[in-house]
Formats: structure tokens, sequence, C-alpha cells
């Protein structure tokens, strides 16, 4: 057993600072299996080898023989040396270890499974971007499934190794930005979920180091924040001034007369904005169909990867997801914002939207609330709603105010009350006046 233990930890599996590549929380897969497991293509360890993915695990081999063949004078070899090369340091980006991992020195899986993969990638979107016909990827449900098991926070393989094979393949004489330029070209948004970009205008390359393609569609496409950052207030200064961690749903903050408005031209998703004097908060529209949900939580999962060390700037959508989860609760809310232009439900009814949609959106998001990017509107929403003033207005404007018949009846009534006023003031006077 002894001998067994030091085996075990000799083997490197290198240090958690390096790990680039998770899985979420067991429990929130299980619940949620269509938002996080791959439905067509397995890539990198984690659901390799399984049943329901074993037509494109053998379509693979054949995009390799395509992917060899337009290498024309680029051998095999030269992808096996290069994926060699950067193979131990491919291991050590995976928070969990798989069987792949404990194979035999003289087994060749995990590499095997790097080039097959690497090659799948670039291969794939070669044919994307040249648009030569693929039986398989071009079937009806073919490419949508594709793009998204791409972008599923475990089904990844470090970029570098897809760097490493692009290099091979054009023998360094294609600088890799243009790898990049080609990926953003092909993953574009739809315009659901995130603005779509003209064909003119290219996404932003980052200037970072990138860990995987949905590192690179994250740094490509999620909007980087104008808004300013709202920071906690310090332990010194008491519990009392902490940013509150939930706000009242929109119901709860209709009944307490606040508005809900669709911002016009927003600059981005993040463009959200109280107005605590008019009770006012505009939100940018919001399209909710169940094909862009999986993007979300995966990059929100993705986000929190990374830890609470980049600030609301480097974690926007968690902020984002958390303030929506926060206002829709039930359909009536989502009943709410759709009468106010700024919810567009493609589900089938507001009952889905709210469970299946705004409350999933939380579901793998830990918000660390010094880095809260919605802190301050949090702050500003539940002063407006605590205070009493709001909900009294409301009350009296919602009651009798709320249909030109009330607004006549009210009139009436003050109407009706004054005159009785200035009778008894009449007779009043007229009694004192007879007295003297």
């Amino acid at each position: 057993m002894e001998t067994a233990i030091q085996r075990r930890l000799e083997q490197n599996d290198g240090e958690s600072s390096s790990f680039t590549i998770f899985r979420v929380p067991a429990q929130v897969r299980h619940e949620n299996r269509q938002h996080y497991e791959p439905r067509l293509v397995s890539i990198g360890p984690y659901y390799r080898g399984r049943d329901e993915l074993r037509a494109m695990e053998q379509h693979k081999w054949r995009l390799l023989r395509h992917f060899l063949q337009r290498a024309a004078t680029v051998p095999l070899s030269d992808f096996m040396r290069a994926v060699r090369a950067v193979e131990q340091r491919a291991r050590c980006c995976y928070s969990e270890r798989t069987a792949i991992f404990d194979d035999d020195d003289d087994d060749d899986g995990f590499a095997e499974m790097l080039l097959l993969d690497g090659c799948f990638i670039l291969e794939f979107f070669f044919k994307l971007n040249c648009r030569e016909p693929d039986a398989l990827c071009d079937v009806g449900w073919g490419l949508p499934l594709l793009h998204s098991d791409l972008l599923l926070l475990e089904n990844q393989i470090p970029f570098f190794v897809v760097e490493t094979l692009f290099h091979a393949f054009f023998r360094g004489a294609v600088a890799q930005d243009m790898l990049v330029a080609l990926l953003l070209l092909q993953l574009r948004p739809n315009g659901i979920v995130f603005p779509k970009l003209p064909s003119s205008c290219p996404a932003p390359a980052p200037t970072g180091k990138i860990n995987h393609l949905l590192h690179l569609y994250h740094e490509g496409f999620v909007p980087k924040p104008h808004a300013p950052l709202a920071t906690a207030p310090s332990r010194q200064e008491g519990a009392s001034r902490r940013l509150p961690l939930v706000i009242p749903c929109v119901t709860m903050l209709r009944e307490a007369g606040v508005r809900f408005v669709n911002k016009r031209s927003p600059r981005d998703m993040f463009d959200i904005t109280f107005d605590s004097n008019k009770g006012v908060l505009e939100l940018p529209p919001v399209a909710i169909d169940q094909a862009s949900l999986p993007l979300l939580v995966n990059l929100v999962a993705f986000e929190q990867s990374r830890g609470h060390t980049g600030g609301a700037a480097a974690a926007p959508l968690t902020s984002y997801t958390v303030l929506l989860s926060s206002l829709v609760r039930t359909g009536d809310d989502v009943d709410e914002l759709h009468r106010a232009g700024i919810v567009d439900n493609m589900l089938s009814n507001n009952d889905d939207a709210a469970s299946g949609f705004f409350q999933r959106l939380g579901d793998c998001s830990t918000m660390n609330y010094d880095d809260h990017l919605f802190g301050a509107l949090f702050a500003g929403v539940k002063r407006y709603h605590d205070a009493s003033w709001h909900r009294h207005k409301a009350r009296f404007l919602r009651d009798h105010c709320s249909n030109p018949w009330s607004v006549i009846a009210l009139g009436l009534a003050v109407l009706a009350f004054v005159f009785s006023l200035f009778n008894q003031l009449v007779v009043i006077h007229s009694l004192i006046h007879h007295n003297g």
C-alpha cells in the first residue's frame, strides 16, 4: 500500500494554479445535463467514449484524413511530434482526472485524443470558412449542436494545443493571429444573446492568454461593461451599509411604484440603470429561448472557474444573471417585463420562462458582492422599495388613478368633500355671526 501511495504522489498532475479546464459541480450538472454535457461531439477527456457521441467520434477520423490531405506536404509524424511537445502541459490543465490520464507510459491514448480533437476543431472551421460540404455536419441539427458543444466548459482542450497544430499545419508561415481571427469569424453571435456583429466589423482580438474556445468566445463577444463598478463598504464601516444580496422581484417592485422601461439604444446588455428619483428601472431587451441557455450558463460557469480575482469587469455575466434571477421568479414577473417591451419570450409560457430560463441562469454562480457590477443599483432599488412612502403612493395611484373612471370618481369625491367642507364653514360662520 505504501508503494501505491508513493507512486500516486509521484505522478505529475500539475499544480492547481495550472488548471484551466474545470467541471461544474456534479449536482448542478446532473439536474441540467442538457446545458453542460455535449449532445453531438466530445472534445477532451471528460465525455470521451460515450455511446451517444459515437457517430461524431467516428467522423473525427474522417476529418483527420481530410485535414492531412489539406496539409499535403506536412506528414502525420510532424503533427504527432507537435502534440507530444505539449502533452504533459495539457495534462496539467484539467482539474479532474479520468481513465485516459492513467494510461501506461507506452499507451498513446491521451496524445491521440489531443491530436484527434485538435485536428477536428481546425478542419471543422476550415470547412466552415471555405463553405465545403460535410454530410454529417450539414444535417439540420448539425451546426447548431456542434457550435453549442464546442462552447461547453467541460468539453474543451487547451487552446495552445490547437495553436500548436495550426503552427505545424502552416509550418510557421501564418501568424497565430489568423487562427484567432478565423475562429472568431465562425463563432460570431446570432444576435439572440449577444449583438450580431456586421460582417464588415471583425470581433476585437483578445490581448491576453486564451485557455480554450469558450474563453475565446467570452473575450471576443461578451461586452466589456461601461457602468461604474460599485464597491462594497469596508468591514470597518459596519454591516448596516453592506450591499444587499438580493432585491425584490418585478411584481414586488411594481407594487412599490417602480416602473420598468425598455432602454432605447443601450450601449450593451449591461447598460442597466435605476433612477431613484422617478423610480424607473431601465433594461435593454432580453430574448428568451432554450437554445441560448447552454451558452449563457457555460459562460457564467467559466467566469466562476476563474475565481474572484479579476473584479466585476472580469465576470460581468455573473452579475447580470444574479440581477435577472433576482428580478424574475414567477410567470407574473415575466408578464410584467413583456408588457414593458423588455422580454421577448419564445418559450411556451411565462412560467416556463421564469423557472426554466431565468432561475437556471444562476445555477452555477456564486456572487462575490465586493465585485458586483450592479451593487450600487441593488442598493438603490432596495432603498426605494423599503421606503413606505413609495408603497403608499403606488397603492393610491393604483387604486384611484389606474383608469379614467377612477380619476373621474376621485375628482368627484374631492369636489364633494370640498363642497361639504365649504357648507360646514358657511354654517359655522353663520352661527358665529349670529351669536355675536
